[in-house]
């Protein structure tokens, strides 16, 4: 019997996702006791006496393999309330253990310990507590291959100076992790440790780097039976005043104000998987700025997240990539009904208008269940905001701006075998009113081979828009083959975009209406040679299109290179070919007319010195070259860091485009060019300026500086007019100020401080202290050099915010145990 090509596919797939290595795995076995310790970083207590020592770490940097030269012994056990660690972090120079303070969650320049937890030992993810030489604490939820540091728990831990090097102890409650609720647990468990000084990083259970993901390679930890999930409820109070110094629109003149809120908290284990978490009346007043920029293109800008609730926990809601929480309390949906029921003729103007939908609350359940069943829940609710119109007589009237607004994501994932998860997430926005609804629908899948080596991933997304009696539908498909584990590992992936896929009014998508295929092979070299410690190469081709019609936009390869030398200086060098051009289908803001660019090439790269070193420096250029053409760009940076002291870190940047002969879409000024596309050639420079200082004066105090100035010129020196098939002719379209210049040249300005003092008083209770500075300004006039922009730049409109924030963290155990001491 002969067998067709369709059944050696299959054979081959089957073989593929069913076949594996065995790995030696090692384990601790933990013992119970009663008796209570002091947490002081001494291991006097004979419980640390009677526990199993856990030593023998193995190398994962920068020799992978190797028994650690350091040697550490590490202790556990537990009682009914928490889990206990202890270790002894030996070094054959103690002098030269690193104690530099940082802030809570950054490990700075300091040696560290941290163990791994993973209760449901599903190799999906896992919660990370840490403590560094000098007595900061870290803690992170870590996933197969990313990690979320901005996660929180209360726990507690200290740190010790010995004549060896250095010791710690840790206390973790059972009301800061998850676990089933059985009998015997069994535990995946990893000790990690990290000197310095040379960079090494080394793990009681082997991590061999050439193998995907870190917690699939942990350790068991068996032993802990008849422990029970203990009642987790905390609620976190907090209130927050404001002086204000800001803008008056109307007045035309700056004035100031106060206010005072108060919000709340609360975390409630549901049960021994899911967590509640709700937020109510929040404030984030406090979350550092956005870093705004001057945007000429067709798309909107993407900020980062700052808002501690939206960081916090969303591993779940992040699946599909359909939820950016930024919409969230974002500007008003209507925001220009406002400005279009102005009536002139009776002198209306808009005297208020809201800049941020009013946010009553928002909420998240989340957890996993012993059969590896993900389930997460969020939703937030914005009430609705009005801006107010007065006419030259003071009469005043209210118009809408924002309706009431329900946002909904809703997610199941299920483990399977060989850390493989199915997935289905629902995203919803629902508007009152008869204003736009939406809806997006994701199924998503990762297919590992047994031993972790092949991924096949896929995904399926569908947008629903409901603004008419009919939906308007759309759909994203995406699939991939790569080798994520060993020294060489390629990929092949395809994306799709349908025209009328639309995730926006929860997620973000620059543009749709596209088709990518790309390929890449990557070689990695883990082992320490004669010069490098670590060395990679990778190089890729790509190609994109639009879905409909199916036209061609750009396609070329890419190439990057980055090596560490052993004295720990990392560079690399990275470029792109695009040797068909391209053709951008957006740019004009109207379909169907591209604008064409020529051939061109760019190349990069950047230097990075030791960073464990008092003064650092990171340099960084690309540059890009039209084929017969002046149009090119260049960028350079430089970013010195400074550590002053143990208490004083400072990092400088300052960063330089230089774009000649760019071109793109200018809205005509002038009502008799309204009909034709007009681009305008222009010259840009682009210039941003950073500093960031922190000052720490004990592991729980410290003051973080940041400022930032971004400023962009951009000057016009003629303008086209655009035809259909990209071609560019001659436009007498050019107005211009008194000074000939023109009107379509900019100066824009944006300049921020942020000043944040932060004083952790008890483990989850904290006083912020927050000064704001914003300046954002654009204007025509050009100035001759950049120092120039600071003539006058402090004298523009402008917010200075002074607030004060305290939070107090209260757990309901404490009442249970006070009770029960009664």
């Amino acid at each position: 019997m002969r067998l067709g090509a369709p059944y050696f596919v299959l054979l081959n797939l089957f073989l593929l996702f069913s076949s594996g290595v065995g790995s030696q795995v090692r384990t601790y076995a933990i013992q119970r006791s009663a008796d209570e310790i002091k947490i002081d970083g001494e291991l006097t207590e004979p419980q640390w006496e009677a526990a199993e020592i856990a030593a023998d770490f193995t190398e994962n940097y920068p020799q992978p393999g190797i028994s650690s030269r350091y040697k550490s012994k590490v202790r556990m056990y537990y009682d009914d309330n928490a889990l206990y660690i202890a270790g002894e972090m030996f070094d054959p120079k103690p002098d030269s253990v690193s104690y530099t303070l940082s802030q809570r969650d950054d490990w700075g320049n300091a040696d560290w310990f941290a163990v791994t937890l993973d209760p449901y030992a599903n190799n999906i993810n896992a919660f990370c507590f840490s403590v560094t030489a000098a007595g900061v604490e870290y803690d992170a939820l870590l996933y197969t291959d990313d990690s979320d540091v901005s996660w929180n728990a209360v726990w507690r831990s200290a740190a010790k100076r010995q004549d060896y090097g250095w010791s710690f102890e840790m206390k973790i409650p059972f009301s800061a992790v998850r676990f089933p609720n059985k009998k015997v647990q069994e535990w995946n468990v990893n000790f990690i440790r990290q000197v310095r000084r040379d960079r090494q990083k080394s793990y009681w259970n082997e991590v061999d780097p050439e193998v995907f993901g870190e917690i699939t390679q942990a350790g068991k930890m068996v032993g802990m039976e008849n422990v029970e999930s203990p009642i987790r409820l905390s609620f976190t109070p907090y209130v927050t005043g404001y002086i204000e110094n800001s803008f008056d629109e109307v007045a035309q003149k700056q004035t100031w104000g106060q206010r005072l809120t108060g919000g709340l908290d609360l975390k409630y284990g549901l049960n021994d998987a899911f967590t509640l978490d709700m937020t109510l009346i929040p404030d984030f007043g406090q979350t550092t700025s956005d870093k705004q920029i001057l945007n000429l293109g067709p798309f909107e800008v993407r900020f980062d997240e700052n808002r501690p609730f939206f960081l916090e926990g969303t591993d779940l809601f992040s699946i599909g990539g359909v939820f950016y929480s930024r919409r969230i309390g974002a500007q008003p949906f209507n925001r220009q009904a406002a400005e279009a029921s102005v009536n002139d003729s009776i002198g209306e103007t808009v005297t208020r208008s809201p800049g941020l939908a009013p946010l009553i609350n928002a909420t998240k359940v989340s957890g996993r269940t012993s059969s590896g069943l993900g389930v997460g829940v969020f939703n937030s609710i914005e009430n609705r905001a009005f801006a107010t119109i007065a006419d030259s007589t003071g009469n005043e009237r209210s118009v809408q701006v924002h309706p009431f607004t329900n946002y909904n994501v809703f997610v199941l994932s299920q483990n399977l075998k060989n850390n493989s998860t199915v997935s289905l997430v629902n995203t919803n926005v629902t508007r009152e009113g008869g204003n736009r609804d939406a809806n997006v629908t994701v199924g998503q899948t990762n297919l590992f081979s047994k031993d972790r080596t092949y991924l096949l991933n896929a995904e399926v997304k569908v947008s629903s828009i409901f603004e008419d009696q009919s939906p308007t539908l759309g759909h994203a498909v995406s699939v991939g083959l790569s080798k994520v584990s060993g020294v060489w590992r390629y990929g092949l992936s395809y994306d799709e975009l349908s025209d009328t896929y639309d995730p926006n009014d929860l997620g973000f998508l620059y543009n749709n209406n596209t088709r990518n295929y790309y390929a890449n092979v990557r070689w990695n070299d883990f082992t320490p040679g004669k010069y490098f410690l670590r060395k990679w190469i990778s190089a890729g081709i790509y190609y994109e299109e639009l879905y409909k019609p199916k036209l061609f936009s750009y396609g070329g390869f890419d190439y990057q290179a980055v090596g560490t030398f052993k004295n720990f200086l990392t560079v690399g060098l990275d470029g792109s070919v695009n040797p068909f051009g391209e053709v951008d289908h957006f740019e004009s803001r109207r379909f169907g007319n591209e604008v064409r660019f020529k051939p061109n090439a760019s190349i990069g790269g950047f230097y990075s010195s030791d960073y464990s070193k008092r003064f650092a420096l990171d340099l960084r250029f690309w540059y890009k070259q039209f084929v017969n053409s002046s149009q090119k760009g260049a960028n350079f940076e430089i970013s010195p860091r400074v550590r002053m002291f143990e208490r004083w870190f400072l990092v400088y940047s300052t960063s330089w485009d230089f774009i000649t002969a760019d071109y793109g879409y200018v809205r005509p000024l002038e009502s008799s060019y309204e009909e034709d596309i007009i681009l305008g050639f222009r010259n840009r420079i682009i210039t941003e300026n950073s500093l960031r200082t922190e000052f720490i004066f004990t592991k729980r105090m410290g003051v973080d500086i940041r400022v930032r100035h971004y400023w962009q010129q951009v000057e016009y020196y003629n303008f086209n007019r655009l035809l259909k098939g990209g071609k560019l002719v001659e436009s007498d379209y050019n107005p211009t100020n008194a000074d000939g210049a023109s009107e379509h040249n900019t100066n824009y300005n944006a300049f921020t401080v942020d000043v944040n003092y932060r004083w952790v008083f008890i483990p989850g209770s904290e006083l912020r202290v927050v000064y704001k500075n914003n300046i954002f300004n654009a204007k025509n006039e050009l100035i001759p050099s950049y120092f120039r922009t600071f003539d006058d730049l402090f004298t523009q409109p402008q917010l200075n915010s002074v607030s004060m924030k305290l939070l107090v963290f209260v757990d309901a155990i404490y009442f249970k145990s006070r009770k029960q001491k009664l």
